[in-house]
C-alpha cells in the first residue's frame, strides 16, 4: 500500500486520518439525509503540522475540506441542501497565518469556514457561538495529553447535539501518571483519584494499566455530557501504535449520544486496523530491506490482534438465555463499549458456539457464513444449552 510521501516520518497520522476520513463522510452524510439542517466540523488544533506541501493534503484541513464538499455535493444530488460550516482553531502564530493563506485559497465556496487564532480553551465562547444550534462534530488533536484535560474540554462536553474524537496521548502520560508532582494534572484528565484508586490504576502488567487508563478517563468524559430519556453519552476507542515500536502512541477516544455512531466507527476501527497493520509492516520491511516470503498482506493478517475467542464465547453465554431475546444495534453497542472488542470477535464467537450447537439465530432461515448476525433487524438469539 503506497503511503503520500507527505506522511514520512509520521506514518500514524495516515492511520489516524484515514479514521477521520472515513468517519466524518459517513457521519455527515447520515446526518444530512436524515433531515439535519446544519452540520459543523471544529477542528481544535488544525496545525497545519508536519506538511509542508502547499496543498496541505496530509493534513486534517484538506481532509475535512474535502470530505464536507463531497457530503453537500451528493446531498444536493439528492435535492438535500444543507449548511456545512468549518472551524479551524490555532494556538501557533506561523500555523494559523499558512492556515488562514490555505482557507483564504482553496475553501470551496460552499463551505463556510472560519479559522480562530488562540487556545481552543479560551476561544470556546466564539467557537460556540459559530456552531450555533447546529450538529457539531469536535475533532481535538493536540500534541500532548494536557490539553485534553476535563476542564479544558468541559465546556464542549456540555454541549447538546455534538460528536467528539479525542487523542489522549496515552504514552506521554502513562510517563506521568505515578509521579507525585503530576497528580493534579493527571486526575485533571482522570477525576479525582485516592491514593488507593491510583494504586489500582498502576498496574504492573502494561496491557491491563493501559485498558483501565483508558476506560477511566473515557468514564470521565462521559459523566459530563449530556443525557436524557433518548440517549445516554457512549464511547469508544481505537488504538494507534508506534509505527516502529509495539507500543501505543496514542488512542483515538470517540464520544457520542447514540449506539449506531458506537457500531459505525467500531466497524471502521476494524477496517483502519488492517491500514495500520500494513503501515508498521511496510516500515519495517523498508528498514530492513528485506521481503516477507508471504507478503505484506498474508503477514497482517497473521500480525492482527483479536480477542480471545474463547473470553469471547463465555462473553455470549453469560448474556444469552434459553429464552430468545432480540439483539438490537443498541445491544451491540452495549457489548462493543462494555469490552472494547471488535464487531468482528462477536461474530466469529457466535458462529464457532453456532457449529457447536451452543447457541442459535432464531429468525435466521440458515447459518450464514459471515454477518451470522443482523442487529439492524433485531433478530432473536438464544442459549440452547
Amino acid at each position: 500500500m503506497e503511503i503520500d510521501s507527505a506522511y514520512e516520518g509520521r506514518e500514524h497520522s495516515f492511520v489516524k486520518h484515514k479514521l477521520l476520513e472515513s468517519y466524518l463522510e459517513k457521519l455527515l452524510f447520515i446526518k444530512g439525509v436524515t433531515g439535519t439542517p446544519e452540520l459543523t466540523y471544529v477542528d481544535c488544533f488544525s496545525g497545519p503540522w508536519g506538511d509542508e506541501s502547499e496543498d496541505l493534503r496530509a493534513t486534517s484541513i484538506a481532509i475535512s475540506l474535502n470530505i464536507l464538499k463531497k457530503v453537500r455535493d451528493a446531498l444536493a444530488a439528492q435535492h438535500k441542501y444543507v449548511t456545512m460550516r468549518a472551524i479551524y482553531v490555532e494556538k501557533a502564530k506561523r500555523s494559523f497565518e499558512r492556515l488562514k493563506v490555505y482557507l483564504d485559497n482553496n475553501c470551496p465556496t460552499s463551505i463556510h469556514a472560519f479559522p480562530i487564532h488562540g487556545d481552543y480553551a479560551e476561544k470556546v465562547n466564539e467557537i460556540l457561538e459559530r456552531c450555533g444550534t447546529s450538529f457539531t462534530f469536535f475533532f481535538v488533536d493536540p500534541k500532548k495529553w494536557t490539553p485534553v484535560a476535563i476542564p479544558r474540554l468541559l465546556p464542549l462536553l456540555k454541549r447538546d447535539s455534538s460528536e467528539f474524537v479525542i487523542t489522549f496521548m496515552y504514552d506521554f502520560f502513562n510517563r506521568a501518571l505515578e509521579q507525585k508532582v503530576m497528580r493534579e494534572q493527571v486526575c485533571s484528565l482522570l477525576g479525582p483519584l485516592t491514593d488507593a484508586e491510583l494504586n489500582e490504576l498502576c498496574l504492573p502488567d502494561a496491557k491491563k494499566r493501559e485498558q483501565a487508563v483508558v476506560r477511566r478517563y473515557r468514564e470521565a468524559l462521559k459523566t459530563e455530557m449530556p443525557q436524557d430519556s433518548r440517549r445516554r453519552p457512549r464511547s469508544y476507542h481505537t488504538t494507534v501504535l508506534d509505527k516502529d515500536k509495539d507500543r501505543t502512541k496514542y488512542h483515538l477516544v470517540y464520544l457520542t449520544g447514540h449506539s449506531k455512531g458506537i457500531v459505525e466507527f467500531a466497524q471502521l476501527s476494524e477496517q483502519v486496523e488492517i491500514i495500520q497493520r500494513k503501515v508498521r509492516f511496510d516500515t519495517k520491511q523498508a528498514k530492513s530491506g528485506q521481503s516477507d516470503f508471504f507478503g505484506a498482506d498474508e503477514t497482517v493478517i497473521r500480525e492482527m490482534e483479536a480477542a480471545d475467542i474463547e473470553d469471547v464465547k463465555r462473553y455470549w453465554m453469560s448474556r444469552l438465555t434459553t429464552t430468545a431475546s432480540a439483539y438490537t444495534e443498541g445491544d451491540l453497542a452495549d457489548m462493543l463499549e462494555d469490552t472494547d472488542w471488535l464487531v468482528t470477535d462477536f461474530e466469529v464467537a457466535f458462529m464457532v458456539l453456532q457449529s457447536e450447537g451452543n447457541v442459535e439465530n432464531v429468525d435466521a432461515r440458515k447459518k450464514r457464513p459471515v454477518h451470522p448476525i443482523n442487529f439492524e433487524k433485531g433478530e432473536r438469539l438464544r442459549r440452547c444449552v
